[in-house]
């Protein structure tokens, strides 16, 4: 785990565990294969980005896919894309496909995918290839400020 990642979550007492597993995790599908889990209940944290470098995160489940034209009306910020591997990683301090879904060097708007929030746990990045965070996606909401909204295709 990304140390800053685990200074924040412990500074903040989040109830959290760290799975160590045997290869990378850059996709969902890879990280719920290692894990052995469903891909519904790994998260996928996705950085966007309008013309003026607005960022935005999104957060979803594995098995799906932003829809921008959604996100963009929820979060009122036109023409939103995919940020670059190079701009994620300047502004949230995490390299793409290792994403936490929380504890950025700077806070964003943060949305969740209602169908997170059915879950009671979910998987995502913990900063680094080879580990997860197990969290609970109320954690998520508590310490981000994210509206709740349906995002995904």
């Amino acid at each position: 785990m990304a140390e800053a990642l685990k200074r924040y979550l412990d500074g903040h007492n989040v109830n959290y565990q760290l799975h160590i597993v045997d290869g990378p995790t850059m996709t969902a599908q890879d990280a719920a294969t290692r894990l052995q889990v469903p891909l519904e209940t790994i998260i996928k944290s996705i950085l966007f980005i309008d013309e003026k470098q607005e960022p935005v995160l999104a957060i979803l489940t594995g098995d799906r896919r932003v829809d921008t034209k959604r996100l963009s009306s929820i979060v009122g910020l036109p023409k939103i894309k995919i940020a670059t591997p190079e701009i994620t990683k300047m502004l949230a301090g995490f390299e793409v496909g290792v994403m936490p879904p929380l504890g950025h060097e700077k806070r964003f708007m943060t949305v969740i995918d209602r169908k997170v929030m059915n879950l009671s746990k979910v998987y995502g990045g913990s900063g680094m290839m080879e580990s997860l965070i197990e969290i609970d996606p109320q954690e998520i909401v508590r310490l981000t400020s994210a509206k709740v909204a349906e995002i995904s295709e």
